[in-house]
């Protein structure tokens, strides 16, 4: 990506090649329209954030027409996403696409937030690990500034009703079940997934990876909601103990892998204690016949003083020639403001 000069006062980033239309896009490569889309919109966020101007990119298709093929789906939302109150114009000049960004002149107070691919701020809705939007991300950081930090554990609910009893069973249950120190492969266990307990059987050869993959969003989560457990080993349709192999992943590697990730995860602090990231990991070991097969891994985050994010926050902007990613200190800032 670079920014283009074209002899005039306008901003244009050029952001390379890209296929348009609904149909081409969904014939695409997945690894290709993922490129492209990042590409572009990572321009966009760069532009949205650095006043108005164009971002400009070479169109691959040739047969291509804006006003009859569309820009793709995967587009619309990705560029929706970024900053929904923020107009945008399309336009298309010979082999060439455009998108127009001015300066907003709305009232609205969404406009002054930085315009964001990916805020890596997570809660736990149900039994899942969701991304908080810009404005869930605003409310839950200025909460934590007006309260000067959260507490270790969660206020108990003035009437607890059956959901928040359920949640408090369940919790109970995967608490016993890590401080097992032995368990036995196929045997059930007796709890289901939750707000605060979430499991995996990952029986493949690539489990660090998988491990990695969603560890960062899940201790994020965790953190930022009432603290949980992850268990890796565990079948979640069938309910039973499977554990992992040794050989495809060595507890004591698995261990500093994860304690690497951890201990890397961006935080944010609005109180005088500025602790870190507490948890436990442990392997708790899987017996068939009297001898140990496998290992299940268990992991317990506990609830963070502030806010834990997955990764630094994805908004760019334009500065001195280039384009460059905000520190997380700058976009909170910004969003804060």
């Amino acid at each position: 990506m670079n920014i283009t000069d074209e002899g005039t006062p306008v901003l244009i980033l050029n952001a390379g090649g890209i296929t348009l239309g609904t149909e081409s896009r969904k014939t695409m490569e997945n690894h290709d329209r993922v490129e492209e889309n990042r590409n572009i919109t990572k321009a966009l966020c760069a532009l949205m954030n650095s006043g108005e101007g164009k971002v400009k990119a070479h169109i691959k298709n040739p047969d291509y027409i804006l006003s009859k093929h569309g820009i793709g789906e995967d587009l619309e939302t990705s560029f929706k996403n970024i900053l929904p109150s923020r107009p945008l114009d399309f336009k298309q000049y010979q082999s060439y696409f455009f998108i127009c960004v001015e300066k907003s002149q709305s009232p609205d107070v969404s406009v002054g937030k930085p315009a964001t691919i990916a805020t890596n701020l997570y809660m736990r809705n149900g039994a899942s690990s969701v991304e908080m939007n810009l404005d869930a991300a605003q409310k839950f950081l200025e909460k934590i500034k007006v309260a000067g930090g959260r507490s270790p554990s969660a206020r108990p609910s003035d009437r607890p009703g059956d959901d928040t009893q359920e949640e408090g069973h369940i919790q109970e249950l995967a608490a016993a079940f890590f401080k097992q120190s032995k368990l036995t492969k196929k045997e059930n266990f007796l709890f289901s997934e939750s707000k605060n307990v979430e499991y995996k059987s990952f029986e493949t050869k690539k489990l660090l990876q998988r491990v990695k993959e969603i560890l960062p969003r899940t201790v994020s989560a965790f953190a930022n909601t009432d603290g949980g457990y992850l268990f890796i080993g565990l079948d979640e349709k069938k309910q039973e103990i499977v554990g992992f192999e040794a050989k495809n992943c060595q507890p004591k590697c698995l261990e500093s892998e994860i304690e690497k990730c951890i201990q890397q995860l961006p935080v944010t602090h609005f109180c005088e204690e500025r602790e870190k990231i507490k948890y436990k990991c442990k392997f708790i070991e899987v017996h068939d016949s009297g001898v140990v097969c496998k290992y299940v891994c268990a992991l317990r985050v506990e609830r963070f003083c502030c806010a834990v994010f997955a990764a630094e926050p994805e908004s760019w902007h334009v500065e001195d020639g280039g384009v460059k990613r905000f520190t997380i200190e700058e976009w909170i800032k910004l969003l804060m403001t």
